[in-house]
């Protein structure tokens, strides 16, 4: 597809897919994305790393937001965002190495990432030393980060054409490779495609110019068990095995020269998130963009008779179509998620589901938002903060327990307390290292009685208070659907009514 054509086609699903259809059934703070998440089965455990951002939009654009790290709890809630002075995101990343807990995120604007730790609190500066347009980010078995790379020389292809364009005396060739650097910071490896990935090894489908060939359009970085590296070539619709000592090619998967036949299937095109699995299988997510079919797949490959089996895939039942970006990641316990990246709806911008390839919940971005990667960890996140319902003497109120510098709630106030006026669902974000850590859910249904309470809370905090009816007197055997003073030990007061559950 030409830029023109792509361009053309996304301003008509922007124009046609109309703002009122979209549901946001999910608070969220000021200064994030507005979002839907259909939960199609309950999950119990599992948060999702997402960069939100919008295409097309600059700083300088009016209504700009920056896309910050966001971490979506089990249910679909936002339960942790990054502040704006750390945002601009681009890949962000959960890392469990030597009883460390890390989570990194590039920012594109300088190309330099962070690593936080468990608490979110800033460890340190991933710094390149020549990197542009970074696209993935690991950490190697030794420690070693490992960051993609851009290069960009200049090659005389005057001998060749592409598309039926003759190629130029000085072409200026965008390559693909990695920085691999230690923990202190040094750079101990890297690696330029231009060495031993000829241009001509691209497709004609991807374009030619003589002013900016990006013709390997490199974008993820895995290592595979032996140590040595899978890069992920989209413009060449391959995944490349470099030797890490020399940088030379081990073998190629896909493309005009594969070292591999595919035996049950047609190949794939315009891929992205190279990963090598436990069980020994590669999964990719198959953009597709020769063949119309977006997919996640993994095959098993033979390299005594060098051949690639098929033996696993996922087509999302209303044949959502990304054509760039995305991500598929197959996580310990076996679910699976799909992040769909340049997508709109009424497509999924990102589903999970379980082994059996059973949809488990699906998050839908508005229209123009995009994330580049969503990947799902099991995380034990700091203590949430609590959200109480008290009547202070005037109004019903929701109250934060315990003491921050910095509040955020859906309603975009940023006080410790709010004045309920309305049913809805309540949720607040306060300040949690380099970022804002969510609190549960508060859903409000009934405004005459927004803070009932019934016999399981009397349970368990049964000695913290007791009732009293409006006179004063005390009650010790409250009734249902009756008004009350709820008096803790501390002088604090609600009014209520009790309802039994």
């Amino acid at each position: 597809m030409t830029t023109k054509l792509f361009l053309l086609t996304l301003l008509t699903l922007l124009l046609w897919w109309p703002a009122n259809c979209q549901n946001f059934n999910r608070p969220y703070p000021d200064g994030l994305f507005p979002y839907e998440y259909q939960e199609l089965e309950n999950l119990s455990n599992g948060y999702v790393l997402a960069t939100p951002m919008k295409l097309f939009s600059s700083p300088t654009s009016p209504n700009f937001l920056s896309p910050y790290p966001v971490i979506y709890d089990p249910q679909g809630y936002i339960a942790w965002y990054s502040k704006p002075n750390v945002g601009m995101a681009l890949d962000f990343k959960y890392f469990e190495q030597a009883d460390k807990y890390m989570y990194t995120f590039i920012k594109q604007g300088n190309v330099n990432g962070l690593v936080l730790d468990g608490q979110f609190n800033i460890l340190d500066t991933l710094s390149t030393f020549d990197a542009y347009d970074v696209h993935d980010v690991q950490l190697a078995a030794n420690g070693n980060w490992l960051i993609t790379t851009a290069y960009f020389d200049t090659m005389n292809l005057s001998a060749f054409t592409f598309d039926g364009t003759q190629g130029g005396v000085q072409t200026v060739v965008k390559g693909f490779g990695y920085e691999e650097i230690d923990p202190s910071g040094n750079l101990v490896g890297s690696y330029n495609s231009k060495s031993n990935v000829h241009p001509t090894e691209t497709y004609d489908f991807w374009g030619y110019n003589v002013n900016s060939f990006d013709y390997c359009h490199g974008n993820a970085i895995e290592e595979d068990t032996d140590g040595n590296f899978l890069l992920s070539h989209r413009h060449l619709n391959s995944i490349h095995k470099i030797d890490r000592a020399t940088g030379d090619i081990i073998w190629r998967l896909g493309g005009e020269i594969s070292d591999f036949t595919f035996v049950n299937d047609t190949g794939f095109s315009g891929q992205h998130d190279i990963r090598r699995l436990d069980n020994g299988n590669y999964s990719i997510f198959d953009n597709g963009n020769m063949s119309g079919v977006t997919r996640s797949v993994s095959y098993s490959l033979d390299t005594i008779n060098w051949t690639a089996t098929k033996v696993d895939e996922y087509i999302h039942p209303i044949g959502a179509t990304s054509t760039a970006m995305g991500s598929f990641q197959t996580c310990d316990d076996g679910i699976e998620v799909l992040g769909y990246g340049l997508i709109y709806r009424p497509d999924p911008s990102a589903t999970i589901i379980d082994e059996n390839q059973n949809r488990l919940g699906e998050y839908y971005f508005q229209d123009s938002v995009v994330s580049y990667r969503f990947l799902r960890y099991d995380l034990t996140l700091p203590a949430r903060p609590e959200i109480s319902c008290n009547w202070n003497g005037s109004n019903w109120e929701l109250l934060v327990s315990g003491n921050y510098t910095d509040y955020a709630w859906s309603t975009g106030a940023n006080t410790n307390s709010i004045v309920i006026t309305q049913p809805g669902t309540y949720q607040v974000w306060v300040d949690q290292g380099a970022g804002m850590l969510g609190s549960l859910p508060l859903i409000i249904s009934d405004m005459n009685n927004p803070c009932s309470v019934g016999l399981e809370e009397l349970a368990q905090k049964d000695g913290d208070f007791e009732y009293y009816n409006l006179l004063g007197v005390k009650i010790e055997n409250p009734q249902t659907n009756t008004v009350y003073l709820k008096v803790y030990e501390s002088g604090k007061i609600e009014k209520l009514v009790f309802t039994m559950k």
